[in-house]
């Protein structure tokens, strides 16, 4: 299946608020990390494509990387890229390894062996703009999930 990229304005409220959620909840995020149960942890971060941005004026945009990891002497995490976008090989490829701190995530999701997500605050309002019910579970099944938790009920037991 094809990479799936979706542009978002940089002042979009609903993407502030989502980031927000994440900042407010990235303990949460970095404890189920340690745990290090079976589910698959996801971290979203920020990234400036060096060749599109111009003097004063950053081209971002959002990676979501998988196989998230804590390494406990370091203090950070880590996670492997799955997708990247066109002329983004020469500095990052699929596959490969990148160490970040928490403060760095712009969203975080755990997907369980149910297919159960928790967190995926970007994914949710994405989710949200699909205009039809085929739409959305096209994209539930690109993205492997069958149920979001409530952000009342986002506890994974393990």
């Amino acid at each position: 299946m094809e990479p799936l990229f979706r542009a978002i304005h940089k002042n979009d409220p609903e993407i502030e608020k989502a980031h927000t959620l994440c900042a407010d909840t990235i303990d949460q995020f970095v404890e189920l990390v340690k745990k290090a149960k079976e589910p698959i942890y996801m971290a979203k971060l920020r990234f400036r494509d060096p060749d599109k941005s111009k003097e004063g004026d950053d081209f971002l945009f959002y990676l979501w990387l998988s196989e998230v990891v804590y390494h406990k002497h370091e203090n950070i995490l880590s996670g492997v890229f799955f997708e990247v976008p066109e002329g983004f090989e020469k500095w990052h490829h699929v596959g490969k390894r990148l160490g970040f701190d928490p403060e760095d995530v712009f969203d975080w999701m755990v997907i369980d062996s149910n297919e159960n997500m928790m967190g995926g605050f970007t994914i949710r309002v994405t989710r949200s703009r699909l205009e039809t019910e085929e739409e959305k579970n096209k994209y539930d099944k690109y993205i492997g999930v069958r149920n979001y938790q409530s952000k009342e009920n986002m506890k994974y037991e393990g």
